[in-house]
């Protein structure tokens, strides 16, 4: 009885041992359910509402309280996680978390345009001096996200806060005169570039969210973004007539607003898509 019983153990113990490797091996080609984010891109539009508004002058008799800040907003910036975690994923993935990122750096850019604070002031004999704006800006910034999630496929909610350069575009303002006598010039401003905080707060919905892989490719976020910064106006190049002279905002008859410092912090509300790569 001895012979047969070792000869078994003989047999048994190295295909147990080979059923035991193989077994391993195909767990390793296995996807473990989790793929965490390695980067995403997002894309937004929105609007500005200008927040410390300054006198610019009168429509009418009606004051024109303006921002260079207020308007269209453009935005494109690249996430990168830098602290993931994982959360209970109520959608019931493989793995049964979800990795999400719980610490991001942000750097992003894109195109700010801001086309209002149209004054038409009465300067006397009858005559109104009409003064359009238009200024834009391209900021360049980096920041921090810091975010929650409410499990596999449920939306998450973000907070973050930053700061960079917004490099001046173009500030110009088009003077003209109703009565023609003084003609029409243009005031072209050169200010230094403006540095400018942020803090901002965010929605996100994912709209391709896949429970093998835990993660969605694509998502709809909305943000609120509280910007402050100020544009500094010290001298500039006026326009008119075949001529151009520079002044500043002292020396300027024609301009209502003598104070060197524009505000351009604002409120603003945007939409936009992002993509996740993982």
């Amino acid at each position: 009885m001895i012979r047969p019983i070792r000869l078994f153990c003989r047999i048994a113990f190295p295909l147990a041992l080979a059923f035991s490797t193989s077994a391993r091996a195909q767990d390793a080609d296995q996807p473990s359910g989790e793929l965490p984010t390695l980067f995403s891109v997002k894309a937004s539009a929105g609007f500005g509402l200008g927040r410390a508004t300054q006198l610019y002058g009168y429509d009418g008799n009606s004051e024109v309280w303006w921002s260079t800040g207020q308007g269209a907003k453009m935005n494109i910036a690249l996430d990168l996680p830098i602290l993931p975690i994982d959360v209970v994923d109520s959608a019931g993935s493989n793995s049964g978390t979800v990795p999400v990122v719980g610490l991001e750096l942000e750097a992003a850019s894109g195109y700010d345009l801001s086309t209002g604070g149209t004054t038409n002031d009465p300067i006397g004999g009858g005559s109104i001096q009409t003064t359009t704006r238009t200024s834009s800006y391209i900021p360049v910034t980096l920041g921090l996200n810091a975010r929650t999630n409410f499990g596999g496929g449920l939306p998450s909610v973000y907070i973050g806060a930053g700061g960079g350069v917004w490099i001046v575009g173009d500030y110009e303002e088009d003077v003209s005169f109703s009565n023609n006598a003084s003609g029409s010039f243009t005031r072209q401003m050169h200010p230094p570039i403006p540095f400018g905080l942020y803090g901002a707060i965010g929605f996100e919905l994912p709209l391709a969210y896949d429970p093998d892989a835990g993660n969605s490719m694509f998502d709809l976020f909305a943000e609120v973004r509280l910007t402050e910064m100020t544009t500094y106006i010290y001298s500039y190049d006026v326009t008119g007539g075949g001529q151009t002279s520079t002044l500043s905002t002292l020396s300027d008859p024609y301009l209502s607003l003598k104070d060197q410092a524009r505000s351009a912090s604002n409120v603003s509300l945007s939409l936009g898509f992002k993509f996740n790569l993982y």
